[in-house]
Parts: C-alpha cells; structure tokens; sequence
C-alpha cells in the first residue's frame, strides 16, 4: 500500500504508475565518450581593416560643397566633396575609393584643408573582424582555423566564424594576443564598438563513462544517482564524479558502461526520498 503511494525508505523509492507518468521518468545506460571543454574569450567587434579606406585632400584648399555625411552609403568613384585648390582656385572633386558607408568625417564647407589630413573614412561594414583576447592559461589550445560561436554580450544575437589571425605579440597593457575571427555583418547586427563572447569547443583525451549532467542529485551532501530496481522502484546510489560539461559529466565510481540509470525526473526522486525520509524520522518522534 505504502509503495502505491511513492513511499522512500533511506536509500529507496518507490512510486505508482501515475507517479512515474508525473515525474517523467526516463532510464538510459551508461555511455563511453569524452567531456567537451568550451573556452570563453572576451572581444569587441571591429571594422574589417582590409576593406576601409581614408579620403584625404590631393591639394590644400577651401571646401565649397560636402555631398556625404557620417552614415551615409557610397559608391566607388562617388563624390564626397569639391575642394577649391588654394593655388591654382581650380576646383576639384573628392571621391570615394571604395564602396562602403561613411563611418568618419571631418570636414565642412568653407573649411581650409590639406592633404596631410584626413577628411573622410570609408569601410565596407558587410563583414566585420571580431578580435577576441587570448590570455596565456589559453594560449595552447587556440589554434587558427577552430570553429568560433560569437554571441553579443547581454543578448541572444550570434553567429559564427573561424579564428583567421592570431597575433604573434601581447599587448603590452592588457598582456594578451589577439585571435580574430571574420563574420558576416550583411544584416547589420555587429556594429563596431560591439561586446561579444566568443565559445571555443574543445574535445580530447581518451573516452570515458559519462552519464547525463541532470542525472546527479545531491542527498545528505553526496553525490548520487538513482538506479531502478525492479517495477517503478529506485534506489539512490552514490557516485563519484570526475569533469563535466553541459550536457554528461564523467563517472569516476558507481556505476560502469552499459549499466542503466534514471537520466529524467531524479529530481523529483530526490524530492520524494528527502521528503519521505523526514516523515520518516518524525513518525519515531525523534
């Protein structure tokens, strides 16, 4: 009568059909496989370098017209402004070395400008260079050409890349190298200036026992996992642990491949073995 009920004693659980259909218990075995450690590296999303250009004056003059402003689009060979030439007064049209967006400028009409300033700055903002910090603890396991998941910090936005470019010195300040990866910004989502994570999955090392993570529960400051014996019947079973990531963690003791445990509802076996063992011990009137 008692087990219909789900009743625990010590170390085991027993539940009713309609209980184990509640807690949506689940049973796999014990699998053979490696841990996979993710690294985290912190960076800023920045303009992709080889595909922005300065516009600076050919001839030192006073400009007569500004045709584009910060944010505006352009096209290669599009005028951006007419200098008057301080010379010769002839005027002569600033353009556009590339196609982009004008993300710089530092002009206005009837300044007087000269060919060793620099006017405007014109980037190509359909891809971007994300540059991640690499600090020493991680230095050996960041290789060019890993497969990188960059996530904006403080949102759901992300995309993914390859690390192209490790920087061979450290920043004197900061004491880091640089790993950079190359994104798509097509859709506008990486602006420069942007915080982003960056995840690095790494897999190693030689197989293991794992079991899945939501597998182990915590009783009386142990470690354990609940195993069925016989009909809806669950005993907690401690275990020791070695790594983990976010989905298995490895089995040290306890439990050896191929052997079965409960991989869904342990907790709510676990919230039926404490809350019966403490009705347990105050029926004794302890």
């Amino acid at each position: 009568h008692e087990k219909s009920k789900g009743a625990a004693h010590f170390d085991h659980v027993s539940l009713s059909d309609e209980a184990m259909k509640l807690a949506e218990i689940r049973i796999e075995t014990v699998r053979l496989g490696r841990i996979q450690n993710t690294i985290e590296l912190m960076g800023e999303v920045g303009l992709n370098e080889d595909r922005a250009c300065h516009i600076v004056p050919r001839f030192p003059g006073i400009v007569r017209r500004v045709l584009k402003r910060t944010g505006d689009p352009v096209k290669e060979g599009e005028t951006l402004a007419i200098v008057e030439s301080n010379e010769s007064l002839a005027r002569y049209q600033l353009k556009s070395l590339m196609s982009g967006t004008v993300i710089f400028k530092h002009i206005s009409l009837g300044e007087f400008v000269t060919e060793e300033s620099t006017v405007y700055r014109i980037a190509d903002l359909s891809d971007v260079w994300v540059n991640l910090a690499v600090y020493p603890r991680d230095v050996g396991n960041i290789l060019i050409g890993q497969n990188v998941r960059i996530e904006v910090v403080g949102s759901e936005i992300h995309s993914s890349g390859k690390i192209s470019y490790i920087s061979s010195i450290y920043n004197k300040q900061t004491r880091h190298l640089t790993a950079r990866v190359v994104i798509s910004n097509k859709d506008g989502r990486f602006p420069p200036g942007t915080f982003v994570k960056g995840a690095i999955l790494l897999q190693g090392g030689e197989k293991k026992a794992l079991i899945a993570a939501d597998a182990v529960q915590i009783v009386d400051d142990k470690a354990v996992v609940f195993i069925p014996e016989g009909r809806n019947e669950f005993k907690a079973l401690p275990v020791l642990l070695g790594k983990r990531d976010s989905r298995f963690v490895e089995l040290r003791s306890g439990l050896k491949v191929g052997d079965r445990y409960v991989s869904g509802g342990a907790f709510e076996l676990k919230a039926k073995l404490v809350t019966s063992t403490l009705d347990s011990h105050a029926g004794h009137g302890h």
